[in-house]
């Protein structure tokens, strides 16, 4: 929460630089805020009706639209890239990958073109270790594992949730594991994270192709 709250604080902040615990957990607690918004939404009756969200979520996106932006162009700057990197992801599918990619890389050691290593700083009063986020990465990849094991036993459940245009997005969502497991420093998570990544991967890409033939 703590990381949460250092974001808005820098709510319009553009210089800089943003280690990548800073960047996810302000990510995580912003969609567990935005889940909060959508539920309100859904149990107060402002939810537009298919749509699923309305007027709480609409407020919340707009009150941290701008320090969303400011951290993700910081985050960028402490990987050694432009905040105009973000307009990458105007290309479809590519842009999301190679930004996503840039987003779970780790800090550029030593000061670069945007300032000194956030990590070495210890003037915000957190931990250095970055264990803590190579753990935090490894079970979010066991549980799109088991996730994905779930609906593979229950496909009757999951059929009504794909179309055409979500077998391209399977792909995609194929690829993150293999994205992630470049960004951890520890060897052994590295190495869980290639065998689950690459096993996710091929059975994204073996869904996809068996979708298109039938």
């Amino acid at each position: 929460m703590n990381w949460y709250l250092a974001v808005l604080k820098n709510y319009a902040v553009f210089d800089g630089r943003a280690r990548r615990k800073e960047y996810w957990m302000f990510s995580l607690f912003n969609l567990i805020f935005l889940i909060v918004a959508i539920i309100l939404d859904n149990v107060l009756g402002t939810a537009i009706g298919e749509v699923g969200f309305g007027l709480f979520y609409f407020l919340y996106l707009l009150a941290v639209l701008i320090p969303s932006i400011a951290v993700t162009v910081r985050r960028l700057h402490d990987v050694g890239k432009s905040g105009w990197m973000l307009l990458i992801s105007l290309i479809p599918i590519i842009g999301a990958i190679w930004l996503f990619v840039l987003y779970v890389t780790d800090s550029n050691p030593g000061e670069n073109l945007y300032g000194p290593n956030p990590k070495e700083m210890q003037s915000n009063g957190f931990a250095k270790d970055e264990s803590i986020g190579d753990t935090l990465i490894l079970i979010v990849v066991i549980w799109m594992f088991l996730s994905r094991t779930f609906w593979t036993i229950l496909p009757n459940i999951a059929q009504d949730f794909f179309s055409t245009f979500h077998l391209f997005i399977e792909l995609v969502w194929a690829l993150i594991p293999l994205s992630l497991a470049f960004a951890v420093k520890n060897k052994s998570i590295q190495i869980a994270l290639f065998i689950m990544g690459g096993i996710y991967f091929l059975y994204g890409l073996y869904y996809t192709i068996m979708q298109i033939v039938e």
